[in-house]
């Protein structure tokens, strides 16, 4: 049986829910939970992705996702690989650390919204976490409700608009009635019939929303990221730079060549002429630990100002 198709499109919004494969448990511990947040807050930064509302369970997460461009493949497949990085070498394990392919549903904002929102805050509250949704601490519902402003990336404006209020919210939730499951149209779709067929034919028609053209919008050049590396560290030659004639260097450069070019791993392992999970674990590596060094972190501020200007 063949996948569904996958619709990506500007301004889609999905409900993305993903496990552990063979019910592993993911998140152990708060440090697991915060480790999750911080990759999506990095990606979300490189993707232009907003996220409305997440819960995140011991075995599982759910997601609500809106993608400004046609991107959600690129921005799971990401945050999913940095993830299972951390949790395979955090639980000195070897394998799969997620099922095979994650779900996307689209969703139709008018219709489904509220229903979708209810169903993933109540999650806790049916696996008896809590008694009550608002008591979870991971769980957008938590930043909502208690007004805490430490994830900077979530803003709570951006889904109490579509929901009408914090008042509406408090309303919703009062209502004991969780629902068990929601019933996608064509296993991908909450919505009605006639929206889906609608986005269905467009997509066959608009086969470019796939492509990556439209992903190099708004991002900077991989030739601009050099240069200011280079010029940054006093190499003069791109060559130098990309063979590592200066370490630190390369690893600032395959850190913003990751985080604000559309340039893939394998795309930036054919650069530095490496394997692209050899990128991964050194990007990793560069993430947990170069970061933490205070001269490497403001010459990236630094760089990132001049790029990003």
């Amino acid at each position: 049986m063949s996948r569904p198709l996958r619709v990506e499109y500007p301004g889609a919004l999905y409900h993305v829910v993903s496990r552990g494969n063979g019910r592993l448990w993911l998140f152990k511990h708060d440090d697991a939970y915060s480790t999750f947040l911080d990759v999506l807050e990095e990606y979300i930064k490189k993707y232009y992705v907003v996220i409305h509302n997440f819960v995140i369970m011991r075995n599982h997460f759910h997601l609500v996702v809106e993608t400004k461009l046609p991107n959600l493949g690129i921005f799971m497949n990401q945050v999913l690989r940095d993830y299972a990085m951390y949790f395979n070498h955090m639980s000195r394990r070897r394998g799969s650390v997620f099922q095979r392919r994650y779900g996307a549903f689209l969703v139709q904002k008018d219709v489904y919204y509220k229903q979708l929102t209810k169903y993933i805050f109540c999650n806790p509250v049916k696996t008896r976490l809590v008694k009550h949704p608002d008591a979870y601490k991971w769980s957008s519902l938590w930043y909502i409700m208690q007004r805490d402003k430490s994830i900077r990336w979530f803003d709570p404006k951006v889904s109490l608009s579509l929901i009408g209020g914090r008042r509406a919210l408090v309303e919703l939730l009062a209502d004991r009635d969780i629902p068990s499951s929601m019933e996608p149209v064509y296993n991908q779709f909450y919505g009605d019939r006639k929206w889906a067929d609608d986005l269905i034919e467009k997509s066959k028609l608009s086969e470019e929303i796939h492509g990556h053209g439209l992903m190099e919008r708004g991002y900077i050049k991989q030739q601009e990221v050099i240069k200011a590396v280079a010029l940054q560290y006093g190499i003069t030659t791109a060559d130098e730079l990309l063979r590592g004639v200066v370490p630190d260097a390369m690893m600032v450069l395959m850190y913003l060549l990751n985080v604000h070019t559309p340039l893939r791993l394998v795309e930036i392992g054919q650069l530095f002429r490496l394997k692209k999970f050899t990128v991964a674990q050194r990007l990793w590596r560069f993430k947990k630990h170069g970061l933490s060094n205070t001269r490497t972190k403001k010459i990236i501020g630094t760089l990132e100002k001049k790029l990003l200007k």
